[in-house]
């Protein structure tokens, strides 16, 4: 055998060893035409985890299976940028700067309606929907935190979120104001269904069928609208007034339940999101 030949099966070797020794190359999502990642202002996009939050031993808010707000959700415009609010999203984590607010607000409503406590575990975020539950860990001290997230911002410069100083305490970025953080969603049970997108959207899923301030015929109206439309009807009782409702309904009976309802002389039943 020559030395040309031998050389040659040698190369063909190594270039074989090298294809099965070489990493597979990473594959990247293509995102949609002017979409970007992470949260913002203009088309954006949440950053989906590559696992599940590790909520072992962190502490903070306490997680609720809760509907999401009737205020504070719609895409929404601040200081000539336009936002979107992410209102089917299942999957989210991102780094950057968290920054947080406290005793000039404290008091004020929120984004969703609720009243500021500067000294509960709660954020802001521009594009989540209202409430989310997110897991903040200082990614400078290794801290780690769940917060209820039911408010609109930060919005100044490129950070991400904005604390509550009871969360900034607790992460250790109450004395520096600000720090990096890795954000990651926790998702619940009751959020992002089909009914909650709906009213993000004006969807109004209750109906409103009668007011009485007698209990007794308020109960002979909510078995006779359940018996009759086949949905669930309920009692809400309001300092001795009687308000029966049906629902939560879906866009594909809502109609069709109220024609029933007002089949029983229900003239003046009305949609209403609660």
């Amino acid at each position: 055998m020559t030395h040309l030949l031998k050389a040659a099966l040698i190369s063909s070797m190594l270039v074989l060893i090298n294809a099965c020794t070489s990493p597979m190359p990473q594959v990247k999502e293509e995102l949609p035409p002017g979409a970007q990642y992470g949260t913002g202002p203009g088309y954006r996009i949440p950053a989906p985890q590559t696992e599940p939050p590790n909520l072992q031993g962190v502490k903070g808010a306490k997680i609720t299976n809760e509907r999401y707000s009737t205020s504070g959700n719609k895409d929404y415009r601040v200081l000539g940028k336009n936002y979107m609010v992410w209102r089917d999203i299942t999957s989210y984590q991102e780094e950057g700067i968290a920054s947080w607010y406290g005793p000039g607000f404290h008091g004020n409503k929120t984004s969703n309606g609720e009243h500021y406590d500067m000294n509960g575990y709660t954020a802001a975020h521009k594009n989540l929907p209202l409430p989310s539950f997110l897991k903040v860990t200082n990614l400078q001290n290794g801290k780690a935190l769940i917060v209820r997230v039911n408010d609109r911002g930060p919005f100044h410069g490129n950070r991400i979120l904005d604390l509550s100083k009871g969360a900034a305490r607790a992460l250790g970025v109450l004395g520096p104001g600000t720090a990096k953080v890795k954000v990651e969603l926790i998702k619940t049970k009751i959020n992002g269904s089909q009914t909650d997108i709906a009213i993000m959207e004006g969807f109004k899923p209750y109906i409103q069928v009668f007011v009485t301030d007698n209990y007794q015929k308020a109960m002979e109206i909510k078995n006779k609208v359940a018996q009759t439309t086949n949905k669930k009807a309920y009692i809400e009782d309001s300092n001795y007034k009687y308000r029966i409702k049906v629902g939560p309904l879906t866009k594909k009976d809502n109609i069709s339940t109220m024609n029933k309802i007002k089949s029983l002389g229900f003239n003046n039943a009305f949609f209403t999101t609660k």
